[in-house]
């Protein structure tokens, strides 16, 4: 079915409406899309002492306390310097631009430089999810699938499973809502559209550059799944059609065009991708990613039984509202995976991808794509790439389906609504009868309402023992059939197989009426599912990082240029303990650990004791802080605030951030765990990337009580050349006096070599894209007009 301009368009925008629609409660009510809510219920110093914390979905906390915290440091650097660079407020410094997860080289991040935090935040999301709807809308239109099944297959795949739950993560979405377009600008040049050629890589680096490291991984299993059915697709047109050596060449034509796109594209995003590797590599080194070295010691994190539990569990991918949801219980845990790992962009468009890739019309993009999604989350891969690999599964299964629905006789159409409505039918009837024992004999739930909350009085927020209980009560609820949680997507479900079989009807009128039916159930499945998981909050009722007595009281003792280390509540870490690592960034506090992808090699490891008085003082750790009446606090320590949230103590041991030695001798003593004679040096500007360091005169040697990294320089004011810091023996900053007979100005930055070279290969690579793109043009239109003339 061929579609005309104005109903592509017509599509096209009510497509985008709806998205917009979606955010809603931002721009009619002025809530954000943010799980601050867990900020202010559940965490210290911000939530109350008393009372059950109200909160949707705490599965989300790492928004709160990484994903919003990387974007109001970008926010504040991009504001004091015009550039994110290092920032000593975790790990006692890090090269924070080289954030594996921070995604500072997304163009959402560019736009904290001239919007408002909470507008750049909200319209960033929105951006990316119309950008996501309309790739998919085009590359789907692009395969001549018909108006409703592209409208269909678009809104799915922007709600899709994926995106929304880590929405404030914006790894999936930042990524993947570029990848459609990447697909749809191959096949625009597949058709010689030549115009194309310089889309391809522009798309794939813009993928690259939205998303973390993995995610980038997938952009290329992605990029390689089409060339696998471009081959495909030339191997059964051409195979006996030209010679073994002609054959061969056009195939090597192909791959040598995937691969220059490729490289050019990752070209393109090496401003990321060269700091950022090398911070993984680094972290590597120490082996500190807990995915690939944590807990199990076998192949699979969670034991051998993952894939045999993780493979069971794909069925209910159909139906995840049987999973639990966020302010109930995770159920997937139970097979060794959880909520964050679910794939569904509507029920019955999973059941059809599942069914699809055993039907020989399927696109051959499409079963791939669905095979790797579902394979390679099986194997030892998933270690290291996470069952976030279902990506792949929604993008070739979103596809499957709108070519299905696009393509299948009324015959296979019937068939497999019989199959599915038979099977729903039984299973319903079954459900029913269950639940109705239950509503009877509710007692028979109360042992796993014990273990239940047995174990999970251990998990991060187990501390609230209420909340825990409202909880588990929560999900024994909705075991009935009856309950919200269910009902609502039963209906649908039901409203979507009605759809479906009109779809299959003899007669043209019904078969459209089917058809709408079946889009509306489908965008209405995803809707529900996203309402479930996704939190507006309030900015007046749950503001961001706010001033307590607690921030008030660090601010005034630890100031800008001590640093504070943290004690660890052993059970209730997230609920009990003040301040969680990174959350005191906000306020302008350096810190000696963190929580981070990467891990600098530097003066203290996260697996070293944060305790120690004597050796954190030499690192210039001047606070500590740790919950009310923690017994293990060293005795070396002094405590001079407490609240009914906090405790803070001061290190007498502390030695100044920015010292200096008189002698080398004094030096070398220092190191050696003497205590010499330190003089202390003062710093004026109070940034992260420039400073000014005060010498008195007699300064031999300057230390900085900060990790050394690749790109710290320091000169005379008045000098011309820059020099190398040195790293000292524990891993922290030093150098000697240019002019240590006077009182002087010592001028540091930070001038990170993966940084300027990431920019300077990007740049290259995008004057290779424009001069590529238009000899490409041009080359086409040089051969078409001989063709002219002799027609």
């Amino acid at each position: 079915m061929i579609i005309s301009r104005k109903s592509t368009a017509a599509g096209l925008i009510a497509c985008a409406l709806l998205v917009v629609a979606w955010f809603a409660p931002w721009w009619i009510s002025g809530l954000n899309l943010a799980p601050q809510d867990i900020t202010n219920e559940m965490m210290r110093p911000w939530r109350p002492e008393t009372g059950t914390p109200v909160v949707k979905n705490h599965f989300v906390s790492d928004g709160a306390d990484q994903s919003i915290v990387y974007r109001i440091f970008a926010d504040n650097a991009f504001r004091d310097e015009g550039w994110v660079g290092w920032s000593s407020h975790t790990y006692g410094g890090t090269a924070q631009y080289a954030n594996t997860m921070a995604l500072y080289y997304d163009w959402t991040m560019q736009l904290h430089r001239f919007m408002k935090f909470w507008d750049a935040w909200n319209f960033g999301l929105l951006g990316q999810f119309l950008i996501a709807m309309a790739g998919m809308f085009l590359f789907l239109r692009g395969r001549s699938i018909s108006l409703p099944w592209v409208c269909c297959g678009a809104i799915a795949y922007a709600a899709n499973s994926q995106f929304v739950a880590w929405v404030y993560h914006r790894w999936a979405l930042g990524s993947f809502c570029w990848i459609p377009w990447a697909l749809w600008a191959i096949d625009f040049y597949r058709r010689d559209r030549r115009w194309a050629w310089p889309l391809v890589p522009v798309f794939i680096g813009m993928a690259f550059l939205g998303g973390n490291l993995q995610y980038a991984i997938f952009t290329v299993i992605t990029v390689m799944a089409i060339w696998g059915e471009e081959a495909w697709v030339l191997f059964s047109s051409q195979f006996r059609k030209v010679p073994a050596a002609t054959f061969s060449r056009m195939q090597a034509a192909v791959l040598g065009r995937y691969a220059v796109w490729g490289i050019l594209g990752l070209g393109l995003a090496a401003m990321m991708f060269m700091p950022c590797m090398d911070a993984f590599f680094k972290s590597d080194r120490l082996k500190l990613h807990i995915g690939m070295y944590g807990r199990a010691a076998g192949m699979y994190q969670t034991g051998a039984l993952q894939p045999v539990l993780n493979l069971a569990a794909y069925p209910l991918q159909i139906f995840p509202s049987v999973l639990g949801k966020c302010n109930s219980i995770d159920i997937l845990k139970g097979f060794k995976s959880e909520l964050f790992f679910v794939a569904y962009f509507g029920s019955l468009p999973v059941l059809i991808a599942f069914l699809s890739f055993w039907r020989k019309q399927t696109p051959v993009l499409a079963r791939i794509l669905i095979w790797l999604g579902l394979l390679l989350p099986l194997t030892p891969l998933v270690r290291v790439l996470y069952q976030r690999l279902y990506m792949l599964f929604i993008l070739g299964g979103i596809l499957a389906f709108a070519h299905f629905m696009q393509t299948a006789s009324r015959e296979t159409k019937l068939r497999v609504f019989k199959i599915t409505s038979g099977l729903a039918g039984c299973a319903t009837v079954v459900w029913l009868a269950l639940s109705l024992v239950l509503q009877v004999k509710p007692g028979l739930l109360e042992p796993l309402r014990t273990k239940i909350l047995a174990i999970g009085g251990g998990s991060s927020f187990g501390y609230f023992s209420g909340w825990m209980e409202k909880r588990v009560d929560t999900l024994l609820h909705d075991f009935l059939i009856w309950s919200p949680q269910q009902l609502f997507p039963l209906l649908l479900l039901a409203i979507a197989l009605a759809g479906f079989r009109l779809t299959a009807s003899l007669v043209s009128r019904k078969q459209t009426i089917g058809t709408w039916i079946l889009v509306g159930a489908v965008t209405a499945e995803v809707c529900l599912f996203g309402s479930r998981w996704i939190i507006w909050t309030d900015p007046a009722r749950y503001p961001l990082f706010p001033d307590t007595p607690e921030s008030v009281a660090v601010q005034k003792e630890v100031g800008h240029y001590g640093r504070v280390t943290t004690l660890i509540h052993p059970t209730g870490h997230m609920a009990c303990t003040p301040f969680i690592p990174n959350t005191l960034s906000p306020y302008g506090i350096a810190t000696i650990t963190g929580y981070d992808s990467i891990v600098p090699d530097g003066m203290l490891l996260p697996n070293e004791s944060p305790g120690e008085a004597d050796k954190l003082g030499r690192f210039g750790v001047s606070h500590l802080i740790t919950w009310p009446g923690n017994p293990d606090v060293p005795k070396e320590w002094s405590k001079i605030w407490n609240s009914p949230s906090m405790d803070l103590y001061q290190n007498p041991l502390a030695v100044p951030r920015n010292a200096g030695f008189k002698t080398t001798g004094d030096k070398d003593s220092f190191f050696e765990g003497n205590r010499p004679e330190i003089v202390k040096i003062g710093e004026t500007t109070g940034r992260e990337n420039h400073r000014l360091l005060e010498v008195p005169a007699g300064v031999t040697w300057v230390r900085t009580a900060e990790n050394e990294d690749d790109g710290w320089e320091y000169k005379a004011r008045s000098a011309d050349s820059w020099q190398p810091v040195k790293r000292a023996p524990d891993a922290s900053m030093i150098f000697e006096n240019p002019a240590p007979d006077q009182a002087s100005v010592i001028e540091m930055r930070y001038n990170p070599p993966f940084r300027r070279l990431g920019f300077i290969t990007s740049a290259i690579s995008a004057a290779l894209i424009l001069a590529g793109g238009i000899f490409i043009v041009a080359s086409g239109r040089r051969q078409r007009k001989p063709e002219a003339l002799q027609s």
